[in-house]
């Protein structure tokens, strides 16, 4: 029931605030502003506003010549997300397409179980003394560019980019008790880490549409290199191969598939071991709504990562609503994966994985907007609910 009145206010609200389009392909501008409400078994209630700015031009330019998404966000378990994102597949000239975003993002009690694939998670009391023995505080400031070019084939793209990222680290959330971290670092302040990083990959995407896909495949290989360069003081290099395919099983039904491997060289700090490169945006592991749904958030982590996620969707409705082609997808999943202390370790791939499962609801309203609520079950978790707005891939 939780679920149902949630996901009807976001949907209640897209379609009173989203601006009216007569075809399945838009021209010209739509300005999007809708309160940023969700729901995250891992991060409670979220509320916020966010805007969705389009430019689609002609029409001739899918899915659109540009996006801007400006978000501020805040969860009830102390989440605190002011973000810009850029998204322009059309805007520069020669063929480049570029992705920005700058952000600011606190988490008054982000999980970290320690590092590793068979971590224990004890049951803490709410009234210990120590409520938050798995957590600690993390703000950071992050801001990245990247650039893709065609290269040979239109589908195939090079892709070159840079980023930034200070982090500020508490190992004692909300100055209550010891954590985990507290005790294995000794300290309740680490320093401020400072992240100077560059990156290259290569792309390949034949998708026949981005959002939404039915029929091809996303896939990239991305190197970055964090240096002590700029102020930098991380010396890290993470390698990251990702696959994912989509296969039409009829006009209606597609079947989704994705798989992450990645490893990381180097001595990162706690802050940096739970990114997990894309060459859209960068997601956390192992576990949520981006990895494992169905397993806590950031449940295991570690140097060496591999994850994957097969999904049927079936767009079992058609319909106009306020004069936009809209469709109701509904979905089952299996994701399983596992971790690694040092590194990836190809021979173990399918040994000790960790899986989570479930089903979930889409309304697709239009070429780019999308409510979505998930159900995630696992050995860890009986329901973990997610409520918010996309495609997991």
């Amino acid at each position: 029931m939780r679920t149902l009145a949630i996901a009807s206010l976001l949907v209640i609200v897209a379609v009173s605030v989203e601006a009216q389009q007569p075809t399945a392909r838009p021209t010209g501008h739509s300005l999007t502003g809708l309160p940023a409400v969700n729901y995250d078994a891992d991060e409670g209630y979220g509320y916020g506003a966010m805007l969705q700015y389009y430019d689609y031009g002609d029409g001739s330019a899918t899915p659109y010549r540009f996006s801007i998404q400006p978000t501020v966000f805040l969860t009830t378990r102390g989440r605190r997300d002011l973000t810009l994102f850029l998204d322009a597949p059309h805007l520069l000239p020669d063929g480049w397409r570029m992705g920005f975003q700058l952000a600011r993002e606190q988490q008054r009690a982000a999980p970290y179980y320690g590092v590793g694939n068979n971590t224990v998670s004890l049951d803490i009391p709410k009234n210990s003394p120590n409520p938050y023995y798995y957590r600690f505080e993390r703000t950071v400031i992050r801001s990245n560019v990247d650039l893709q070019h065609p290269l040979f084939l239109p589908a195939l793209r090079f892709l070159i980019g840079a980023g930034t990222r200070t982090a500020d680290v508490k190992t004692v959330p909300y100055d209550s008790g010891t954590t985990l971290l507290a005790q294995q670092t000794g300290r309740t302040t680490l320093p401020t880490i400072e992240t100077r990083y560059a990156r290259v990959g290569l792309v390949l995407d034949t998708r026949d549409r981005e959002i939404g896909t039915h029929t091809g495949n996303w896939s990239e290989v991305l190197v970055q290199r964090a240096g002590r360069v700029l102020g930098g003081d991380q010396l890290f290099t993470r390698i990251t191969g990702t696959v994912r395919q989509y296969l039409p099983l009829g006009d209606d039904v597609t079947l989704a598939e994705r798989v992450v491997m990645q490893t990381t060289r180097g001595d990162p700090a706690v802050s940096e071991i739970f990114a997990v490169q894309s060459s859209f945006r960068d997601d956390e592991i192992l576990g949520g709504a981006t990895s494992i749904r169905g397993i806590p958030k950031n449940r295991y982590v570690g140097k060496g990562v591999a994850f994957a996620n097969s999904e049927l969707r079936w767009s079992a409705a058609r319909f106009a609503l306020r004069g936009r082609p809209t469709r109701l997808v509904l979905s089952g999943f299996v994701d399983a994966g596992r971790v690694w202390t040092d590194g990836l370790d190809v021979s173990q791939t399918f040994t000790d994985l960790h899986v989570g499962y479930g089903g979930g609801v889409r309304l697709a309203i239009g070429p780019t907007f999308v409510v979505a609520a998930d159900v995630g079950h696992s050995s860890q978790s009986t329901a973990a609910v997610y409520v918010g707005l996309g495609y997991v891939f």
